[in-house]
């Protein structure tokens, strides 16, 4: 038993060393591993440090598209796109790719002999068709080697002056070429030529060039401000134009061109943007929704002669704003044509259109426009409808292609009727493709004029931004004479320069007209003193009047005081 004891009592303290030495070995694992994962995080944050220091230091790789030198490079970013930068007047953005790589390219001069012979040349465009894509294409790799190389170099060296290891500093520099690798290739599987037909301009001439004190009463160099303004909305045509060059899935050669304006409410810095961008565009027609006036005085109807000085066709009609005078004025111009329930053909496309049946000119309620009068301007589209529907009848091989509405709450009477509607009213922007399931696309285009005698002062009496200008320029496609793809411009207001041109494409087959259910003509739509003789309009004093004005009509002097 002793001896026993003894053996026993001479094995519980081996038994405990060997516990203690078992359970130190693991805390060593357990340090060597916490150390390891150490080394591997501090590796990590080191490589990807000198990484992004080697990203920032490639140099921009140059290449000479036709007369433009630009610089090309490839940059991470959260937002993977191509932009276009035009110094110093802006960018082009396309949502090109999903890879969290940004392609920049950058204008960096203009050889302007270069650029003449290219555009006096007959096969100078169709050359750098060809060509312009292959040498984007291989700048744009020969800049991702660049960052690759560099993006290593970068790693390897900030991991081997930290932690002075070979090994490690090599294995950092092959991570970085494959991360930057993955990443070029990401960006080439996931690239969408596609996208290149949605361009976004932005930020373009966002300056303040001239401010309108309007506090004060006084406008500081207006005229010189509304010159500036139309230059510098010819040298953004200029440039867009140079942009729509490429290759965009457009026909230029089989396009009408029609600019959409509306709401112009006296601002005579509309007619400026009008001249220069039929300068620039070689706009085919003009089409005017109405609203061009907001009293009907003969001082605002003495402005209306500029129209005649534009040099393109200039479609109108009425708004609720306008008066029989304005509208007599427009058509004495040389090249303007008022519409009023009646079809006609102006450069080449059939337009329907009329009048609003409601005379407001004292009333500036709201953007939205006067609430009384909303049967008169439904009968008026029905009407309209019942117009189309009979040209239609009698000539089948050469339907209406579009109509013209002021005011677009009202639909029911063109749904299913007309391929296109146009309207403006609302002095806000605003697309509706098969409107109802009708088939018929509907565009209304915000306030040309800024809305400016007409409310858009008062945001800036109040300290807010101006209301901006805004207009639309519509590509038909010269053979179906079917919008193919449209541009929204919008233009800083009163006091403010900026420009930015968006385009969007609509798909190519479009859906059948169809009248929705429940948008039937009905059998009395137009009460008789609302009856529209085509081509005649309603007088003044026939049209609906508000009951109760928001605000009066300004004061008309008569030379005699009081």
């Amino acid at each position: 038993m002793t001896s026993a004891e003894g053996a026993g009592g001479t094995d519980a303290p081996a038994g405990g060393a060997e516990g203690d030495r078992a359970a130190a070995s693991r805390q060593r694992r357990l340090r060597r591993r916490r150390m390891r994962l150490v080394h591997l995080s501090t590796t990590a944050v080191v490589a990807l440090l000198g990484a992004v220091l080697g990203l920032l230091l490639v140099p921009d790789t140059e290449v000479e598209v036709g007369p433009l030198t630009a610089s090309v490079h490839l940059r991470p970013a959260l937002r993977a796109e191509t932009v276009l930068l035009l110094p110093p007047v802006g960018r082009v953005a396309f949502d090109t790719h999903t890879a969290p790589v940004r392609i920049e390219a950058r204008v960096q001069s203009v050889d302007v002999e270069k650029a003449e012979a290219l555009f006096y040349s007959d096969s100078g465009l169709a050359e750098l068709q060809r060509t312009a894509p292959e040498r984007i294409v291989s700048a744009a790799a020969t800049n991702a080697v660049l960052n690759a190389l560099f993006g290593a170099a970068g790693a390897g060296l900030a991991v081997g002056l930290t932690f002075r290891r070979v090994r490690r500093a090599v294995a950092s520099g092959v991570t970085a070429v494959a991360v930057v690798g993955t990443s070029v290739a990401a960006t080439s599987v996931t690239f969408s030529p596609a996208s290149l037909t949605q361009p976004r301009f932005e930020g373009l001439l966002s300056q303040a060039a001239y401010i309108a004190d309007l506090g004060q009463g006084t406008a500081l160099d207006y005229r010189s401000y509304r010159d500036t303004l139309a230059e510098f909305v010819g040298q953004v045509s200029a440039l867009y134009i140079a942009a729509d060059s490429l290759p965009v899935g457009l026909d230029q050669e089989n396009l009408i061109t029609v600019l959409h304006v509306s709401d112009i409410h006296d601002n005579p810095q509309a007619y400026d943007v009008i001249e220069q961008l039929h300068t620039q565009f070689s706009i085919d027609a003009v089409i005017d929704t109405g609203d061009i006036v907001s009293w009907g005085t003969p001082l605002e109807n003495e402005l209306l002669h500029t129209i005649g000085t534009l040099e393109v066709p200039y479609v109108y009609i009425s708004g609720n704003h306008d008066g029989a005078a304005a509208a007599a004025t427009i058509e004495a111009q040389p090249n303007a044509t008022v519409l009023d329930n009646e079809v006609v053909e102006v450069a080449g496309l059939r337009i329907a259109g009329i009048g609003d049946p409601r005379f407001a000119a004292d009333d500036d309620s709201d953007a939205g426009g006067w609430q009384e009068g909303k049967e008169a301007v439904a009968a008026s589209a029905f009407q309209l409808g019942d117009t189309i529907e009979a040209h239609d009848a009698a000539s089948p091989a050469a339907p209406v292609d579009l109509a013209l509405i002021h005011d677009p709450t009202q639909p029911e009477g063109l749904l299913g009727r007309a391929p296109l509607v146009l309207s403006g009213h609302m002095h806000t922007s605003d697309v509706v493709l098969d409107r109802e399931g009708s088939g018929t696309d509907w565009l209304t285009v915000g306030s040309t004029g800024g809305a400016l005698a007409s409310g858009g002062v008062a945001p800036v009496l109040q300290g807010d931004d101006p209301l901006e200008l805004t207009a639309r320029m519509l590509y038909f496609d010269a053979t179906t004479r079917r919008v193919v793809a449209y541009d929204d411009i919008v233009m800083g207001g009163l006091g403010l320069v900026s420009v930015s041109i968006e385009r969007s494409q609509l798909p190519q087959e479009p859906p059948p007209l169809e009248v929705p259910e429940g948008a039937e003509t009905p059998p009395t739509p137009i009460p008789s003193e609302q009856e529209v003789e085509p081509g005649e309009g309603l007088p003044d004093e026939d049209r609906v009047t508000p009951s109760a004005p928001a605000s009066p009509l300004p004061p008309v002097s008569d030379g005699g005081g009081d």
